[in-house]
């Protein structure tokens, strides 16, 4: 995505270097301007897992995270259209109430794969019913239904792919709709025999 420097991703390298955030905000706003889809350089992880926002909260302190969002806010506006909440749940969840606060339209939207954040956050294993059953519970019975665009799969397949997801999500997410399982095997099942008659053409 980008370079390193002393042995640091550059965004974290420049974090650590400088006195205050305004390089790390130039440097921000110049990869969102050409390529939006480095949004991703906020959530940067070192070789240690920290990522540049926590790098730089850690230097300025708690007390000024207000300042960090300031500075976060003049690259990426309240009202972006990027997918940051998508970027938070995958790479940073413990800091979602902090995002999300600030960035409550971004809950709406669909990342470059046309995930919702739901699905974004399952597919990550960042929500389980063992660590937010809440939010499990409350999804609705169109996002159970939907398939994710990315695996093809129910809501509760997806979470059987996760190496982080607990047997507790899938049970909740199935029989909620038991009937998926029945689609997923007839849908398997003609998948299986399209794929034998085109072998057979061949």
């Amino acid at each position: 995505m980008a370079g390193t420097y002393q042995d640091l991703p550059l965004s974290h390298s420049i974090i650590k270097n400088r006195k205050d955030l305004t390089r790390f905000n130039s440097f921000l706003a110049n990869f969102l301007k050409h390529r939006a889809q480095h949004l991703g350089l906020l959530f940067q992880k070192d070789t240690s897992g920290q990522t540049a926002y926590e790098r730089a909260i850690e230097k300025h302190g708690n007390d000024k995270k207000d300042k960090a969002f300031n500075v976060i806010k003049q690259c990426i506006p309240t009202d972006t259209f990027l997918p940051i909440l998508h970027h938070v749940i995958k790479e940073a969840p413990k800091y979602m109430n902090d995002f999300t606060s600030r960035y409550p339209s971004a809950l709406y939207h669909r990342d470059e794969d046309g995930r919702t954040l739901t699905q974004a956050a399952i597919a990550s294993g960042a929500k389980t019913f063992q660590n937010d059953s809440v939010f499990i519970g409350k999804m609705t019975d169109d996002e159970i239904a939907e398939l994710d665009p990315v695996t093809k799969q129910y809501p509760f397949l997806t979470c059987a792919a996760c190496d982080s997801c607990d047997l507790s999500t899938i049970y909740v997410l199935l029989s909620r709709n038991p009937s998926l399982l029945e689609k997923y095997t007839e849908q398997t099942t003609d998948d299986f025999a399209e794929e034998a008659r085109s072998r057979k053409r061949k």
